[in-house]
């Protein structure tokens, strides 16, 4: 498939109906309520409809490499709203919202496991015909995304990690998990004045009623407690391919509240990771957003740079298996 991107429209939402299987069971509710206009987040609307479901997304610039921003929970692709319009000078950006998320699909709960997340994820990438993509992912957003990363890591030339969890050890309190919503991108700021009332509004909108609210409330029971938790097995996947990754990396880590060390286990594990504390929480967009955005960008310009020397010289490249994604 081309890489060609879905033309614009002049009005309206941009749509593309490449379907996958249908999700069975899915009760599917499209919250439009209060979308006219958000914060600091004036892009066009598209949408991609994978496994049966409407996955909403923004794809900005026009750069010659390709930059994949994915959320994590309680999150949208609005996290990115700062990010968005300085790498997309440089680069093409897209950003999409996961199911049960922003302006995306809201399945049935029950359907919020690692497996369908990492397929969406994994389906946007290939329905779109993206190459040679720079990941920039954030809690589980990246959990799911490298599953894609390291079964395609020749399709693959950068990744800029956030406060994620990649290994099966990684554990939050049940209790703690239970709590989180979108109240806490913002309580768990050291700076929450970064972060406006109108902006708290657009995290709140895609949840207007119990209903919605259950797709974040059930990611507290994703993190694998067994061998035979629905999560083990892939984040097990990811876990063992880890040392084996040879792609630049980055990982931008918020300390304010513990993991430190679990971050710097990640670089370690990961061959050259480079590892860059920020005194922020959880949500490090949000928190310092100057310092992130430099990171980010500065990484980008290195990740850009390297892919630059492996193309002048494929014989040094590191990137081992190539897979075929056009066949």
């Amino acid at each position: 498939m081309s890489g060609d991107r879905i033309p614009k429209s002049a009005t309206g939402p941009v749509r593309s109906d490449l379907d996958s299987s249908a999700l069975f069971g899915a009760r599917i509710r499209m919250i439009r309520h209060g979308w006219a206009y958000f914060e600091d987040y004036p892009f066009q609307e598209r949408f991609l409809r994978l496994d049966g479901l409407e996955i909403h997304y923004v794809d900005e610039g026009y750069g010659g490499r390709t930059v994949l921003m994915v959320h994590g929970n309680p999150a949208w692709s609005y996290i990115w709203r700062r990010l968005i319009p300085r790498v997309s000078a440089e680069y093409r950006v897209l950003a999409f919202d996961l199911m049960g998320f922003g302006k995306s699909d809201k399945p049935h709960p029950g359907l919020h496991d690692f497996p369908h997340h990492a397929r969406i994820v994994s389906g946007f990438i290939e329905s779109l015909g993206l190459r040679n993509i720079t990941l920039v992912a954030h809690d589980w957003g990246a959990t799911f995304a490298m599953q894609y990363v390291v079964r395609h890591p020749a399709n693959v030339s950068g990744l800029v990690l956030m406060n994620t969890f990649l290994t099966t050890d990684f554990r939050i309190p049940p209790a703690a998990a239970a709590k989180i919503s979108p109240a806490t991108i913002k309580s768990s700021c050291l700076h929450p004045e970064n972060i406006s009332d109108s902006a708290m509004e657009a995290y709140w909108s895609p949840f207007p009623d119990d209903d919605a609210k259950k797709s974040y409330q059930a990611f507290a029971r994703m993190f694998p407690d067994s061998l035979t938790h629905p999560s083990y097995k892939p984040m097990k996947e990811i876990e063992q391919a880890l040392p084996n990754l040879k792609i630049p990396t980055s990982i931008i880590w918020g300390t304010a509240h513990g993991g430190a060390a679990y971050a710097e286990k990640l670089a370690k594990t990961i061959p050259g990771a480079k590892l860059h504390p920020v005194n922020a929480g959880h949500f490090v967009q949000e928190d310092t957003p100057a310092e992130v955005e430099k990171l980010v960008i500065d990484s980008l310009d290195g990740t850009a740079i390297a892919g630059l020397e492996n193309e002048l010289n494929p014989s040094s490249s590191s990137k081992p298996g190539r897979v075929d994604l056009e066949s």
